[in-house]
């Protein structure tokens, strides 16, 4: 080889080389490129949870309210997945919440009532209740652990009573079960105003906590929601560490106190409805009166104070770009206070029958609205039972976390619901065991079973059954019991088996009853 072609040859070695190495730094710069932005991963979304205090099913625009006004709860049934025939797992508020934060039927639990009270007891009773614990068993992994223990920052703010009101210091708060904030939530049931400072000098038990920060005029439910608020505001961007917010407002609950700037509004609209008249006689319920129409100014307002802070909180995950990696979830903890010695309570549930502390469906059925736009089919509206043990694995899943069935035993995930895939979900029945006396229910302790359209209850006093075609009768009118003998007593059994099998603890007779009965006999 010549010197010439010795020298053409390593001019192109040179130049390949050259090319080789201009290759490879465009290639790395493209490299570095990618992964200064990278895709986004997909992040765990956030959750909030708003579980509203005594609310009915039938207090919503959705459900066919025309004197309530609930635009933004609406609106997010018509964006999001609407269960019609959703309930709460038992008529009053502590259990159902409880059954929220395990995925367990209340009675499995042993927490069948309220604030750990037993119930009315004493010589006018045919039954005795059973004990009940006031708090969720420690070794129970809750929704907020669970939650907590893959990542998820944890708050809760408002209404907890999930501690019985005889005992004394936090052991069972929010902060002992998985939160890592805890606003106004405590053993008590109610606040002590709406009003700052939430207080009350005749039930000091039911002072709000964690809210001394406010001012003379401020409403508890708004003031709740400004907590909510800067919890979000405080939180990460799009893609940051998630969380899970428990909203589990005061209202409606009594004492009803409505924010006073909206009482003109209601006042006048009821007037103008021509309902202020319709309600003198109520309806008759057993020994009891529902009230037979919505009228009710005050408590309109604290309807509509609820939906209107709930649209805050929305509006708030949009401004901040987190409402679409925001799973959003709307129930009460049991029917509205429509039942009671005479016919002006709060509240009317019809078209169904009688409302808190009943096992008929005024006091079971609950408003059931899941919102996800990355993870489900907006404008579904569902006809499948579902109920408050549904909410824990349906969040996991929703969420891509692995499923604990040995903790959430009695619920199901409505996840397959939730696309329109299916329409349907591979469950037997729902259950229902209320073993106590409340004093605005004059059937006495009752439970009940729902499987496909019929509903069996069973009075305990009595051993009576009832039967209803729920998806012909909403309004129980129709006792089927001893037209259908076969159903009935196939029914009566399963929910004899359920209640066995889940450890439900029963009524036993009450030999005070039996004496003081004799005693009025003979005298």
């Amino acid at each position: 080889m010549s010197d010439l072609q010795i020298s053409k040859q390593a001019s192109i070695h040179s130049t390949a080389r050259k090319h080789l190495v201009l290759i490879t730094l465009i290639m790395a710069f493209a490299a570095f490129a990618v992964n200064a932005n990278p895709k986004p991963n997909i992040a765990k979304p956030n959750i909030v949870l708003f579980l509203i205090d005594d609310l009915g099913w039938a207090d919503l625009g959705v459900t066919g309210s025309t004197f309530y006004e609930t635009p933004n709860i609406d609106r997010l049934a018509s964006e999001g997945v609407f269960f019609t025939d959703a309930y709460a797992a038992n008529p009053v508020c502590s259990p159902t919440r409880a059954s929220v934060l395990t995925g367990k039927y209340p009675s499995r639990i042993g927490l069948t009532n309220h604030s750990g009270s037993r119930g009315s007891m004493g010589p006018n009773h045919m039954l005795t209740p059973p004990e009940v614990v006031g708090n969720m068993p420690p070794e129970e992994i809750t929704l907020a652990e669970a939650l907590k223990n893959v990542g998820y920052t944890t708050a809760h703010i408002g209404k907890w009573h999930l501690q019985a009101h005889h005992m004394k210091g936090r052991e069972h708060y929010p902060e002992a079960n998985g939160f890592d904030l805890n606003i106004a939530g405590h053993k008590m049931g109610q606040p002590g105003d709406y009003y700052f400072p939430y207080t009350s000098k005749q039930h000091p038990s039911t002072n709000v906590p964690d809210m001394e920060d406010g001012k003379e005029g401020d409403y508890l439910t708004d003031a709740l929601t400004d907590k909510a608020i800067k919890f979000i505001e405080d939180q990460g961007g799009q893609g940051e560490k998630p969380f899970f917010l428990n909203m589990w407002y005061y209202t409606v609950h009594t004492p009803i106190i409505p924010d006073k700037t909206k009482l003109k509004k209601y006042t006048q609209k009821a007037k103008a409805m021509g309902l202020v008249d319709k309600n003198k006689d109520g309806i008759k319920e057993h020994q009891s009166v529902s009230r037979g129409v919505q009228s009710s100014a005050a408590y309109a307002c604290m309807v509509e104070s609820m939906d209107e802070n709930i649209g805050r909180i929305i509006a708030t995950l949009k401004k901040r770009g987190m409402f679409e990696n925001t799973i959003i979830v709307f129930l009460s903890d049991n029917g509205g206070l429509s039942t009671g010695s005479g016919p002006n309570s709060p509240t009317s549930s019809l078209p169904l029958r009688a409302g808190k502390a009943w096992v008929y469906e005024g006091g079971i059925r609950s408003p059931l609205i899941i919102s996800y736009p990355a993870g489900v089919k907006p404008g579904l509206k569902l006809s499948e039972p579902a109920v408050s043990t549904d909410i824990y694995p349906t969040l996991l899943e929703l969420a891509g976390l692995p499923l604990n069935p040995k903790q959430h035993v009695d619920g199901l995930s409505l996840k397959p619901l939730l696309d329109g895939g299916k329409v349907s979900l591979d469950r037997e029945a729902i259950y229902f065991h209320y073993p106590h006396y409340h004093h605005i229910n004059t059937m006495g302790p009752a439970g009940a079973v729902r499987a496909g359209d019929y509903k069996l209850i069973e009075v305990y006093e009595t051993g009576k059954v009832e039967l209803y075609n729920l998806r012909e009768d909403i309004g129980e009118s129709k006792d089927l019991a001893q037209q259908k003998p076969q159903l009935t007593a196939k029914l009566t059994k399963m929910l004899h088996h359920w209640r066995k099998q889940s450890g439900a603890l029963m009524t036993t007779p009450n030999p005070e009853y039996v004496k003081a009965k004799d005693w009025r006999n003979k005298h």
